[in-house]
């Protein structure tokens, strides 16, 4: 409801004659106090405007109903328009007989979009109070009239009848500011210019539109209740700042409904998701759907439109389980003098989110080798424990190894967690013999003798030793494996080394003073 005097609108108090079921702002909005249906009979109301200097008091009278189904115009549901004269005002502090000019003043003129008219449809008559001694001619200028877009209002400028030619779009253009014209039939202005504020009033024609159709969110398994998700965001084209383009958030549907079906909750204003509910956990529902509705006319279900969405919650992991050995001992073996091998694999199952650091296990030794001959890997892909021999073993010395070892993950447990944060298990590795080659003690043996010596004489006697003292083994043979000037001869069994020819300093087989034979000593392996 709008009302302007000379004085503006500080002046004047507004008032209703139903105040428990409406009421008028100083603006003159006029909004209800409670929530009613409309029935078909028309609710009917007075809104006052009363000036708070003269006491003068205006009346009009609000009726409110339903918008029924357009089915064509009737003269019944046609409005009638009303002339706005202006008249003059009598001055306060003048005599009774003088009068003192009032400016032209056109109050707002609020038009609901949407119209279904038909149009053009009137709006009001502009008239000013001398077309009574002087023939006037109206017109209007200004966006939506003279400048694009054009032609949306027209005034007969005989008549001054203001009108509209088609539906606005209040999403489109909120409010036209036109200026009106008077002007006698030679052109003369007979009034000042004034301004002419048409308000497009909103209808609800647009639903809430999500800015987008999915939503991604995250929260880590375990968290408590009151956590915050994310947020949803829809709007509404409609005027925000009305019930058409006030909008509030709630949630249809869960899936899946374990372990409630109430998980999450949503701020029915800001779009925020929440837990409300303890027993997230990952390793039982990896993902939960839940379908968001936004409904303007602030929530209401019966007017207000509506449009859904989908929010995808992923359960992100934490380390809740520790790495669980899946025996309690693993057995290996490795032959004697072996490096960079794997001798044993250690292999782990966890619940956690695979390839993560709460999934991946380190491995340690705890005892069972305390010189360092083997070291625990971890398979990148599997996951498991690779025991490596790093350093030769001697089978004559160490013949098995019982070595205990233990896992963990990169990170630790989460804050709570009833379990160990590592498990522990024994690796049994057996040392497998070879067969090692006999050796002569002392290589090389060094003998001295004078050249000259006839052939058939012993030299010396060489005894070979065979590391493999737990094997079955014959007696070691003896054989020779160079001897450049033939001079000598080795006996297969006991070693003893003998001259075939005489032994000559001068030969060319001689380099300072030295001669150079090798033997070998094998087993039977």
């Amino acid at each position: 409801v709008r009302f302007r005097s000379c004085h503006g609108n500080k002046k004047i108090h507004f008032g209703s004659s139903e105040p428990e079921d409406f009421r008028v702002d100083e603006d003159g909005v006029v909004y209800a106090e409670r929530s009613f249906q409309l029935s078909a009979e028309p609710t009917e109301f007075v809104v006052s405007a009363q000036d708070k200097e003269t006491q003068e008091e205006w009346q009009m009278r609000v009726k409110l109903t339903p918008e029924p189904a357009f089915t064509g115009p009737s003269e019944k549901d046609q409005r009638k328009i009303e002339d706005i004269i202006f008249p003059w005002q009598q001055s306060k502090h003048s005599s009774p007989l003088k009068r003192q000019k009032r400016d032209w003043v056109i109050p707002p003129i609020n038009l609901p979009e949407n119209s279904r008219g038909p149009f053009p449809q009137e709006l009001v008559r502009i008239r000013s109070d001398r077309d009574k001694s002087l023939s006037l001619r109206y017109s209007v200028t200004g966006p939506g009239a003279d400048q694009p877009p054009t032609g949306i209002f027209i005034i007969n400028p005989i008549s001054g009848q203001l009108s509209v030619t088609k539906p606005l779009d209040r999403e489109q253009i909120a409010s036209f500011h036109l200026r009106a014209h008077a002007v006698d039939v030679n052109g003369n202005q007979v009034e000042n210019p004034i301004d002419i504020v048409i308000n497009v009033i909103d209808m609800n024609d647009n639903r809430p539109e999500f800015l987008h159709q999915v939503w991604n969110g995250t929260v880590p398994e375990g968290s408590k209740p009151g956590t915050y998700v994310m947020t949803v965001t829809a709007i509404d084209a409609d005027d925000p700042n009305a019930q058409n383009g006030m909008l509030r958030y709630r949630i249809l549907s869960q899936a899946p409904s374990s372990p409630s079906p109430n998980m999450f909750t949503i701020n029915n204003e800001t779009g925020d998701i929440i837990t409300v509910a303890a027993g997230l956990d990952r390793e039982k529902v990896q993902q939960y759907t839940l379908i968001i509705q936004a409904t303007d006319m602030e929530g209401n279900p019966t007017y207000g439109l509506s449009n859904t969405a989908t929010a995808v919650i992923t359960v992100t992991d934490v380390n809740d389980n520790p790495p669980e050995f899946t025996a309690m001992t693993f057995y290996g073996e490795v032959p004697e003098n072996r490096v960079d091998v794997i001798v044993a694999n250690l292999t782990v199952t966890d619940k956690d989110q695979p390839h993560t650091p709460a999934w991946n296990a380190m491995y340690r030794m705890t005892g069972g080798d305390p010189t360092g001959r083997f070291t625990i890997l971890t398979d990148p892909n599997s996951n498991d424990g690779l025991v490596t021999v790093v350093k030769p073993i001697d089978f004559e010395t160490n013949r098995m190894f019982v070595l205990t070892v233990a896992a963990e993950n990169q990170v630790p447990l989460a804050k709570g967690i009833q379990h160990p944060p590592q498990s522990t298990a024994t690796v049994s590795i057996t040392v497998i013999d070879v067969n090692e080659s006999p050796y002569f003690v002392p290589n090389p043996k060094l003998i001295r003798q004078e050249e000259g010596l006839l052939a058939g004489n012993v030299l010396t006697t060489f005894t070979a030793q065979d590391p493999d003292r737990y094997m079955q083994q014959t007696s070691l043979r003896y054989s020779k494996l160079s001897d450049p000037a033939n001079w000598l001869k080795i006996d297969p069994v006991n070693g003893q080394i003998t001259t075939t020819a005489v032994l000559d300093r001068e030969s060319i087989y001689v380099q300072n003073n030295m001669y150079n034979a090798t033997f070998l000593a094998s087993d039977n392996g």
